[in-house]
């Protein structure tokens, strides 16, 4: 019988959970993290069949792989290639990882399992496997937009206006890595948008709640942000010296689903009017607009200043805490 004082403080000062049976599997000694790991006390365990703390699932099979390796005993992993679990006295499972090593004490055979809870090992590779795909899909998407502000902007030759557009998209990016990719508070989003406009900023009215804006819909807003502010600086309201511009959003409560809506509007700036061939900023608000669902034109081409409007169901861009 195990009963080697020596071994019983060895094996109860070690910091993974540690475990004697003999060759039948009837348990013989436990350490305290086994009691804290399985949730039960020395009592309770001694005497009883390891079967006790194996998933219900895996029982039948467990005497027959224990019998072969009372025939052959050697130290190694148990369950090599195989997801392994154990059952807590509150019937909840959890990962580990086993080794077996034979011993005799005496003329009987015992066996020594280490038992390592990895649930929170299984936790963090799960973790890493989500931020793995996430990052393949945002490098994808950012390709792809990537592409189409190349594709749409080099043909006009304009380097200087490709570059101010990767800049605009690299902002929004910084903010999101900022906020863990989270999401992006849609005030910091347009002070960091407006930021290269600085010296139009007392002429640029903001208001509006506290909200989070989804990755996407920060990176889709922040770029046509940039573009209407860089079109505003050239042809519209903040081009002249009595210009401003109002941005505007809130979130409409009164209708059977909750609206997020959201306004540039410019003021005191030279008429406006229609051009004659849509330009990449043009094309991009439209087309924002209607990824978004906007139940709202999004261009609008006033005498007064140039607006720029939409709607949407505030599930697709907002993110709540």
């Amino acid at each position: 019988m195990f009963n080697d004082e020596q071994f019983r403080v060895v094996f109860d000062a070690v910091p993974n959970g540690m475990m004697v049976t003999d060759k039948e599997g009837v348990i013989v000694f436990v350490n305290s993290q086994i009691e804290h790991m399985f949730g039960y006390s020395r009592d309770e365990l001694i005497g009883r069949s390891v079967e006790a703390l194996i998933p219900e699932r895996f029982r039948a099979a467990h005497p027959g792989l224990r019998g072969h390796f009372a025939n052959t005993p050697q130290t190694r992993p148990m369950g090599l290639g195989r997801d392994l679990f154990g059952l807590h006295k509150s019937t909840s499972e959890f990962p580990v990882e086993i080794g077996l090593n034979p011993f005799y004490s005496g003329n009987q055979l015992l066996i020594a399992v280490c038992l390592i809870d990895i649930a929170e090992r299984k936790r963090n590779e799960d973790h890493i496997q989500f931020i793995m795909h996430e990052l393949a899909h945002r490098s994808k998407n950012l390709l792809t937009i990537v592409l189409g502000i190349a594709n749409q902007t080099m043909r006009s030759g304009d380097v200087q206006q490709f570059e101010s557009r990767l800049m605009a998209l690299a902002r929004c990016h910084d903010l999101l890595v900022e906020k863990k990719w989270e999401g992006a508070p849609i005030e910091a989003l347009i002070s960091t948008q407006l930021k290269p406009f600085a010296d139009a900023a007392d002429r640029i009215d903001t208001a509006g709640p506290s909200i989070i804006l989804h990755p996407e819909a920060a990176q889709n807003i922040g770029l046509a942000l940039h573009e209407l502010a860089t079109n505003a600086m050239k042809y519209g309201a903040l081009s002249s010296p009595d210009g401003c511009v109002v941005i505007r959003w809130n979130i409409d409560d009164r209708q059977e689903q909750s609206v997020f809506q959201f306004s540039w509007e410019e003021r005191g700036g030279p008429p406006v009017s229609r051009p004659a061939h849509e330009g990449f900023g043009h094309r991009l608000l439209n087309r924002l607009s209607e990824e978004m669902a906007s139940t709202e034109t999004g261009l609008v081409f006033a005498q007064a200043g140039l607006c720029w409007r939409f709607e949407c169901d505030e599930q697709l861009i907002l993110r709540h805490y």
